[in-house]
């Protein structure tokens, strides 16, 4: 009965052993996949980290199980997706580079070379117009005048456009000179005089100083102020004056330049800047709506600032400010 008993103690003892070892390595088991778990979740938390800040060459290892192992290799899948998309929008973009250069290349040398025989135009027009070719009559005159209108516009268009593929290729840059604001003006409004005089336009120009000089491009400031006088000569329908005002402050010089036309809807006032802005082609001056954006960016260039607003008496205000004793910018 003993010896029954002694050997059912060492079965017992035998059985709690056995049992102890498959719970202790069914434990160690558990152990090693939860650690082999806990390493791939790293390395895959690692690799999703590197792609998320750009480095989308970065690979999840293979997973612990089949559902870890599918996950590895959709994300690795999803990863050279990426890339694979991300070559193609680089190379749609540089191909796209290379078309607006070839563009930009070809609007340049198209603009220069229609400016000389247009220029070489406008001045037959006037020797026509001087009666260098004979006495005309003045049905003649008035169709010359006409045609010497279109023929400065069509100019105007041209330069535009090659001040645009200038300003945008950052190949445009200050001459910067000590200069009479006054005395540029007045030159500038002679300048304009004979297509004023066509259009039966008058420009009153309104300043209590004699002289006042200022650092900046003499030629850019003329071709703000002579795109600004275009327009006014366009638009201003309701009066034969146009308004040129100068003053100063402290820190600031004014140029104001005042047409009498039908001013300016309040919601494109905001827009007129902008490059290529052309609804219903107003006070973007005649084409391409070049004009305002290059004045724009010839002022930014100086550091100042041109505004447009509505005036009571009917007729829109722009406004040229800038600012004394300030460094020109790269804009």
């Amino acid at each position: 009965m003993s010896s029954v008993i002694f050997i059912l103690g060492y079965v017992l003892l035998f059985l709690v052993v056995f049992i102890s070892l498959i719970v202790i390595l069914k434990h160690i088991k558990l152990s090693i996949k939860y650690n082999r778990l806990t390493k791939y979740l790293y390395s895959y938390l690692n690799a999703i980290t590197s792609a998320r800040y750009g480095n989308l060459n970065s690979k999840c290892i293979d997973g612990v199980d089949a559902l870890t192992i599918q996950l590895s290799r959709n994300t690795n899948a999803l990863l050279e997706s990426v890339v694979d998309r991300d070559k193609m929008i680089n190379e749609y973009i540089e191909r796209e580079k290379q078309s607006q250069n070839l563009k930009q290349d070809f609007i340049s040398s198209l603009a220069h070379d229609l400016k000389v025989p247009i220029i070489a135009q406008d001045n037959t027009y006037d020797l026509f117009l001087q009666g260098n070719f004979g006495e005309i009559s003045k049905v003649q005159e008035n169709a010359i005048k006409n045609l010497k209108i279109s023929n400065n516009d069509l100019k105007n268009l041209v330069v535009d456009l090659l001040d645009a593929h200038k300003f945008e290729d950052g190949e445009l840059q200050l001459h910067i000179e000590n200069t009479d604001i006054v005395k540029l003006i007045r030159e500038t409004i002679v300048q304009n005089k004979s297509i004023l005089d066509i259009r039966n336009k008058e420009i009153r120009f309104f300043c209590d100083i004699n002289e006042l000089y200022y650092s900046l491009d003499a030629f850019l400031i003329k071709r703000v102020l002579n795109n600004l006088i275009s327009n006014a000569v366009f638009y201003g329908k309701n009066s034969k004056y146009i308004d040129i005002e100068l003053n100063k402050s402290d820190n600031f010089v004014f140029i104001s330049v005042i047409d009498y036309g039908d001013g300016i809807k309040e919601e494109e006032i905001k827009s007129i800047f902008r490059k290529y802005y052309t609804s219903a082609k107003k006070y973007a001056n005649i084409g391409a709506g070049l004009g305002l954006y290059i004045a724009n960016k010839i002022i930014l260039k100086h550091n100042g600032r041109i505004s447009a607003q509505n005036v009571q008496s009917k007729g829109a205000k722009f406004t040229v400010e800038l600012p004394f004793g300030t460094p020109v910018s790269n804009v």
